[in-house]
């Protein structure tokens, strides 16, 4: 879990900087706060996407999967913690 997190605020930038800078430094944050940037992210990529002319209906049901999967993630996640 710890290398997926590191590698998370290493080379994507789904987290913000705070969050990032935290966890290179060696202070792994509570997944509650991790998981809730991503739920975001995945949140704001679908509202761009279905809110485009230029987006494909295949295009906005693949967001929309994603979206689901982001949530379903999130509270199997939380419902560990």
């Amino acid at each position: 879990m710890k290398a997926i997190i590191d590698q998370l605020a290493r080379n994507t930038e789904l987290l913000p900087d705070y969050l990032s800078k935290a966890i290179l430094a060696g202070k792994t944050p509570p997944v509650d706060e991790i998981v809730m940037p991503l739920v975001i992210g995945v949140m704001d990529a679908h509202a761009v996407i279905v809110g485009s002319q230029e987006s494909s209906w295949d295009e906005k049901r693949m967001s929309r999967m994603v979206l689901a999967v982001a949530f379903l993630a999130a509270m199997a996640i939380l419902g560990q913690a």
